[in-house]
């Protein structure tokens, strides 16, 4: 049916919180709701997170994550389409891929993985997954959303390549394999420019490059000037500006400010989304049992928690007495609360998981979770329970208290009152196995004082059976955490450039996320990106390589994984590229490639990996495409990022420069937290007092060693007016090498 251009001007703002406009019926209306880790339906009107319509509430993506199974995320992916499928909701908001860049980011328990292949492996799974249901995915928040501080205002600085190898590549994936029908713009401004208004990101890079060609939606709130947005890309507001900006944008089409193609355009992308995904095109439901669904939501729990160290003490026994100490035992933290805050049906707690799964429960509290300060009769009652049990179960972690949307914190620690607990009960009993909670890495500083964790996320309305059968070993761990647990947070690589108070947000660490990070620098963390322990074992043998020439398209890696315990279990091999030494600032190694293999004792099982050009490949600038650099990689089959069981070497011979190889980013210079700048050429500091004068530098030579040395070991620079360029991806070239710090 032929629109209007008034038409077109209704279409591309909402109606209401939660629905998009019929055009007196010529387009049909479409119930938008909240996801990601299960359905948030509301009805219009209503305005507490918490009062939404009951469903079942998966693991969250940060626990997801952990199984590193894309079957995982596309079984959570399905049965929630389900549930919204006989919901009448036609778009889910979700799932969120962004980069935890920083593990205080409060968001963090939405998003998958500090790293951009696994969030797109699992991304791209989640989204096929759900639409095959019949219901819309909303890719968020596009992009490099990376922290809740002024949100809404805070502008991500980020140089070229770590915006399109890190914090784009995830999305690029699920776009390219998935084909969401929409994508979420974020709050934030990208390199100056709101998200919902940068047409270098919604038109050039979405549409043109990556060929994206569903609808772009606002996140709630973020499309400040309709007009630009519709210029720049995006096609829906939401929600309705109270027809705010539809009189802004009649104003600005009178006064030609604005194309009414552009109108059109986006008006278009919002009906053919309506109608594809119509309520009213749904020749029946999609029937499913409540019951299976909480089934699969236990399933996926057990497969995403991540036992992080073990010295024997678990499995227990059935039949066993334990003293289980923590409020979160019986006040169960599932999810992360905010937009995301899911209304399940009643719950079992963990005390009578246990109790069913053939323990013998004794409890108490021993602390309060909306307060930090210990409670002296609280604690006493528990350290006598636990004086009187061989064995301490301690439910602890972050509550709702201490992190959430909204927010970032401040600090890694967890909250005072648990931590001087577990070191008054340790004092008295050492076998402690310490069940833990928390959307984001915190400081476990009580890891030595414990002979186990197993640690569970937010793992969804299924954690108390899933917590239960792990802990008695009626199911194997076989987690493995996704993002990295640092020591302490000035170890992280954007200390001191996080959530500052300032909306300008400078990625000074550039490439150098998570892994990446404390790999090339030799920054110790208390548990590494990858790790995961089982009551098995594993062994890797007779590594294999199709070509140790590469000479373009698939490299086929191959080992043989046997199960070497006594009991059935899952490894997951993981595959990471070590990067060859060239003049490109690159991490050590990266993830390409993983596979999560099912063996029972003594099985052994050939796993194929598979790598492609991508595999190797950096972004250059200039070119504005890929390019790889040639040299000797080797291959690195792991159980972890500091676990490498095999290795293999393959040569790129290339066939054509790299630009990237032979002059790019000489002069990059990188923030590294408590440290000085760092670069692989000399660099030149400026004399004078103000960046923006054009006085001739002085040259000062500092080379930087090599290898590389750890951050704490650098040198101080010499003193001077030393700035960042505001587009140091660019401005830092050969021909004006100079660069300051402010």
């Amino acid at each position: 049916m032929k629109l209007s251009l008034e038409n077109c001007i209704e279409l591309v703002t909402g109606k209401g919180t939660w629905h998009t406009r019929n055009c007196g019926g010529k387009v049909p209306s479409i119930h938008l709701s909240d996801g990601p880790h299960g359905l948030r339906k509301q009805a219009e009107g209503v305005l507490q997170n918490n009062k939404s319509e009951v469903s079942t509430c998966f693991p969250t993506a940060a626990a997801a994550a952990c199984s590193w199974d894309p079957k995982i995320t596309a079984y959570i992916g399905e049965a929630i389409g389900k549930e919204a499928f006989n919901a009448q909701v036609s778009v889910l908001l979700g799932p969120g891929i962004n980069i935890k860049r920083s593990p205080l980011c409060g968001r963090n328990f939405e998003y998958f993985s500090e790293d951009p292949y696994l969030a797109g492996q699992l991304g791209s799974s989640y989204v096929q997954s759900l639409q095959g249901t019949g219901v819309a995915a909303c890719l968020k928040h596009f992009a490099a959303n990376s922290q809740e501080t002024h949100r809404q205002t805070a502008d991500s600085r980020i140089d070229a390549r770590a915006l399109r190898e890190i914090y784009l590549s995830a999305f690029e994936t699920v776009i390219k394999t998935a084909k969401p029908a929409s994508v979420m713009a974020a709050y934030n401004k990208l390199n100056g420019t709101y998200a919902c208004e940068n047409r270098s990101l919604l038109t050039d890079i979405l549409r043109r490059e990556w060929g994206f060609d569903g609808a772009v939606i606002s996140d709630w709130g973020a499309c400040t000037n309709l007009t630009r947005a519709l210029q720049a890309g995006m096609d829906l507001e939401m929600p309705d500006s109270r027809g705010i900006h539809k009189k802004l944008l009649r104003r600005d089409l009178a006064a030609g400010k604005i194309d009414p193609a552009a109108i059109e355009t986006a008006a278009h992308r919002v009906a053919k989304l309506a109608d594809t995904y119509a309520v009213e095109h749904r020749k029946r439901q999609k029937p499913y049992d409540t019951a299976h669904h909480h089934s699969l939501s236990v399933h996926c729990a057990e497969e995403s928690a991540v036992l992080l160290q073990n010295d024997g003490i678990l499995p227990l026994k059935i039949g066993q007495s334990v003293a289980v100490i923590g409020t979160l035992a019986k006040e169960m933290r599932i999810q992360g609360g905010g937009s995301s805050h899911i209304h399940t049906r009643p719950l079992q707690t963990a005390v009578e998981a246990l109790e069913a799964a053939g323990l013998e429960v004794h409890f108490a509290p021993g602390y309060t979770a909306n307060a930090a300060q210990p409670n002296q009769a609280l604690e006493q009652a528990a350290l006598d329970l636990a004086q009187q049990h061989q064995t301490v179960l301690f439910f602890g972690g972050l509550t709702e208290h201490f992190e959430g949307e909204g927010y970032d914190r401040k600090t890694l620690q967890m909250p005072k009152n648990q931590l001087a607990l577990v070191k008054k009960i340790a004092a008295i009993n050492p076998n402690i196995v310490f069940v833990s909670f928390s959307g984001a890495p915190y400081d476990m500083a009580f890891a030595p004082r414990v002979r186990a964790i197993l640690h569970l996320y937010l793992a969804g309305e299924g954690a108390a059976e899933a917590c239960a059968h792990l802990l008695t070993g009626q199911c194997c761990p076989c987690g493995k955490l996704a993002e990295s647990f640092p020591y302490t947070v000035e170890d992280t690589p954007c200390h001191g450039q996080f959530a500052t108070g300032s909306d300008r947000v400078s990625y000074r660490e550039s490439l150098y996320v998570g892994y990446r990070y404390y790999d090339k620098f030799h920054v110790p963390v208390r548990f590494a990106f990858g790790h995961g322990l089982s009551y098995t074992t594993f062994a890797y043998n007779d590594p294999k390589i199709s070509s140790s020439v590469y000479r373009g398209g698939d490299l086929a890696v191959t080992c043989t994984v046997t199960n070497t315990g006594t009991c059935a279990g899952a490894e997951v091999v993981q595959l990471y590229v070590q990067n060859p030494t060239c003049n490109a600032l690159r991490p050590e190694k990266e993830l390409r490639a993983f596979c999560k293999v099912r063996l029972q004792p003594g099985e052994s099982r050939t796993v194929t990996l598979h790598l492609n050009e991508r595999s190797f490949s950096v972004y250059d600038p200039v070119q504005k495409a890929f390019c790889m650099p040639g040299g000797d990689y080797t291959l690195c089959l792991a159980a972890a990022s500091d676990a490498i069981r095999l290795t293999l070497r393959s040569r790129w011979r290339a066939t054509t420069p790299c630009p990237i190889n032979a002059y790019r980013w000489h002069h990059t210079l990188i923030y590294l937290p408590n440290c000085a700048l760092w670069t692989t050429r000399p660099f030149v500091p400026c004399t004078a007092q103000s960046s923006r004068k054009t006085q001739p530098p002085r040259r000062a030579s500092i080379p930087l060693p090599t290898p590389l040395p750890s951050w704490r070991h650098i040198p101080a620079l010499p003193a001077g007016c030393w700035h960042w360029c505001d587009n140091w991806h660019t401005c830092c070239s050969p021909a004006s090498p100079t660069a300051t710090r402010r």
